[in-house]
């Protein structure tokens, strides 16, 4: 994510508060009997979405290692086919996790360590042309735009996105060998903070912890996450390129990932909402539907809105922005659309029904 445009609009929330408070779904709680849900809710998403995710990317950052050393001892075709299908695993990974975008990850500057676009070449090509040895620390101290998941992307695709084993030379291996090194011990980082403490942190929001002081501060944080995410897909990372009509601005644009970097942002919002990554769990979803069945659904009904706009392309971002302009429109408009609902709807119904 290469900036972290948050949108909470208090203003707004205070005028729907009351608006919401008036559903004609609302049945009138105030709140207290949803103590112990409330509860369950923020323990399983700490557990079952948060640390869960960053135990899975750890995983696949150290399969993505693992494929990158087999690539630079025996490079061919198919090992480095191999390694791009790890990239792409771990990519997923990653950008749904961007809907959860808060805690280590944000206050660390792991983000930007890992996914910083667009990839600076020149920079980039005067580090394979230098003499330094190019080792996990050195890497580490580099630029945002020199490690992490775009310079692999680059040099495990070559800018055209057809690279073939036999054009790899011994420093494009060792310069990726070290990134794959630098994003497993930021992965870990993260992964261990959570294991470590932080879990606990949202888990324990409002009862003694030192992060979230009461459950609406940890309820608001999930909700500001998800519109964060929405603001950062349909305003930065698809209307920059189409503005500028500049495929060069795009998130991935060498693996001609973009597409699939979006859809995967979006989809983390609902498995967000529902409590769930890999494990089914208690989630917003479940608070919703107790108090406002019509949110809930007008929720569901703007994601899946916003899945299929994206689901409307057979050609690569870089090349739809100039060629299919209408649909990235359309595009930016439903993910927008989602965007209002949780920022002026979800926020406020936090605001009245979470203490």
């Amino acid at each position: 994510m290469k900036t972290k445009a948050i949108t909470f609009s208090c203003l707004l929330a205070t005028v729907l508060f009351i608006t919401l408070s008036c559903s004609k779904d609302d049945d009138g709680n105030d709140g207290t009997d949803d103590i112990a849900l409330q509860e369950e809710i923020l323990a399983q998403v700490a557990t079952n979405v948060c640390e869960d995710s960053y135990i899975d990317m750890h995983a696949k950052a150290v399969a993505l290692n693992e494929a990158i050393t087999t690539l630079n001892g025996t490079t061919t075709d198919a090992n480095l086919a191999a390694a791009q299908a790890a990239w792409r695993d771990i990519r997923t990974t990653w950008e749904r996790t961007e809907s959860w975008l808060f805690g280590p990850i944000d206050a660390d500057e792991i983000d930007p360590r890992i996914d910083t676009w667009p990839v600076d070449f020149n920079d980039l090509d005067g580090i394979l042309a230098n003499g330094d040895e190019l080792t996990e620390a050195y890497i580490d101290g580099l630029e945002e735009s020199l490690k992490g998941f775009h310079p692999i992307e680059y040099l495990l695709w070559g800018e055209n996105g057809n690279k073939t084993a036999a054009q790899f030379t011994d420093r494009e291996k060792a310069y990726l060998s070290a990134l794959g090194e630098n994003l497993t011990k930021l992965s870990a980082d993260v992964k261990d903070t959570w294991q470590n403490g932080y879990t606990q942190e949202l888990a324990n929001a409002g009862r003694g912890s030192s992060e979230f002081a009461t459950r609406q501060e940890a309820f608001l944080q999930l909700v500001d996450a998800m519109a964060g995410i929405c603001d950062e897909v349909a305003n930065a990372k698809i209307k920059e390129p189409f503005d500028a009509a500049d495929p060069t601005l795009e998130e991935s644009p060498f693996a001609k990932n973009s597409f699939t970097d979006f859809k995967n942002n979006i989809t983390g919002i609902l498995l967000m909402y529902q409590g769930k990554f890999n494990t089914d769990g208690k989630g917003l979803e479940d608070l919703v539907r107790t108090h406002n069945l019509s949110l809930d659904a007008e929720i569901k009904a703007n994601h899946a809105a916003a899945i299929a706009a994206l689901d409307a392309f057979n050609v690569p971002f870089g090349e739809a922005i100039t060629t299919r302009q209408s649909d990235i429109q359309n595009a930016m408009d439903k993910i927008n659309a989602l965007a209002t609902t949780l920022e002026g709807k979800l926020n406020p119904f936090v605001l009245q029904y979470v203490r």
